[in-house]
């Protein structure tokens, strides 16, 4: 019904995915962490080998997974109707235990909004990203920034910050080492002011994609954003690098901010990430209220715990600010 991958394997499948780029670079940079034992716990598998169309990256030793990726199902698939087959395949999913599926193709997010309701499950939520990319030759021209602020990078002794602005809404304990470890192994961009402080920055998931993109409310205006866009961009592309990042599909005015700068749409790599809560915990409370339409959980997207590993690249996004707890976008000059 599916194939385990073994380590060899698992090396030929990254290498063709490698070369597939930039539309699978989610699995990609998921299974090069896996490889390098930086997501320990999971194992690969595939519909079939090695003329697969759908891929998982699903926990088989909890014990080992890290916390902040407990009951991760990373997706890929080159086929829409291959992968409403294959996530429905007798063994694939455990729908007994709670899950967040990533990586879902858009089209495929009712096939399992039905399978959760035959199990007698809930989909808790489900949001929904653009990919956008930089396919340009050239690296991005940097962003001049204010006299006094320098440019540079965030460091280990950062991850407190990021977990103090960040908490409100990553619903999930594991917060502070996952950040710990992002900062440690991936890269990132940081704007210190002439005190040191830290006023913005802009770091990487495990995904390969740039996101969590924060600028201080009192900088806002000072185009700090774009500065960390284009630094990071150049940053990546320059280690041979996929530049890419996810943005909601509702978020218009920064989808804009990134057009302007130089990224792309690419459809192929869009996708969702749903929330699935079994029948065993609809009772537990800690767990976010059902949705009972894809139009209400649309509506809704912008208030829900959003989880790691759909961490979107726009700027604050779902951030308390003073006095208001809408967004506020940076925008490009």
């Amino acid at each position: 019904m599916f194939h385990v991958l073994s380590q060899e394997e698992t090396e030929e499948l990254h290498k063709e995915l490698g070369s597939q780029l930039p539309e699978s670079a989610k699995m990609y940079c998921n299974i090069s962490n896996h490889l390098n034992e930086l997501l320990t716990g999971f194992e690969v598998i595939v519909d079939q080998w090695p003329c697969w169309t759908c891929i998982m990256l699903r926990p088989n030793c909890p014990e080992l997974v890290p916390h902040y990726f407990r009951n991760y199902h990373i997706c890929h698939s080159r086929s829409i109707k291959d992968f409403k087959f294959f996530i429905q395949r007798p063994g694939v999913v455990d729908w007994s235990k709670p899950a967040v599926f990533t990586g879902i193709p858009y089209d495929a997010v009712s096939v399992i909004q039905e399978k959760s309701r035959k199990e007698y499950g809930q989909v808790t939520s489900v949001e929904n990203r653009f990919m956008y990319c930089w396919n340009k030759k050239d690296l991005p021209e940097p962003e001049k920034i204010s006299d006094g602020l320098k440019l540079t990078s965030l460091t280990s002794e950062h991850a407190d910050i990021l977990c103090s602005q960040w908490k409100h809404d990553r619903k999930n304990d594991g917060l502070l080492e996952y950040f710990q470890r992002v900062i440690d192994n991936f890269e990132s961009s940081a704007v210190m002011d002439s005190d040191g402080r830290l006023i913005a920055y802009i770091c990487m998931q495990f995904n390969g994609s740039m996101a969590n993109l924060y600028v201080d409310p009192d900088y806002r205006a000072s185009n700090l954003g774009v500065a960390l866009l284009r630094d990071l961009t150049g940053k990546l592309l320059s280690k041979g690098h996929t530049a890419y990042g996810f943005i909601k599909t509702k978020d218009a005015t920064f989808i804009s901010t990134c057009q302007k700068i130089g990224f792309t749409w690419i459809p192929q790599g869009s996708m969702s990430w749903l929330h699935y809560r079994p029948k065993s915990l609809t009772a537990n409370r800690s767990w976010p209220e059902a949705l009972t339409s894809e139009a209400k959980s649309e509506k809704k997207e912008d208030k829900a715990k959003v989880y790691f590993n759909a961490m979107t690249l726009s700027c604050n996004d779902c951030l308390p600010s003073s006095g208001s707890t809408d967004c506020i976008h940076v925008t490009s000059s």
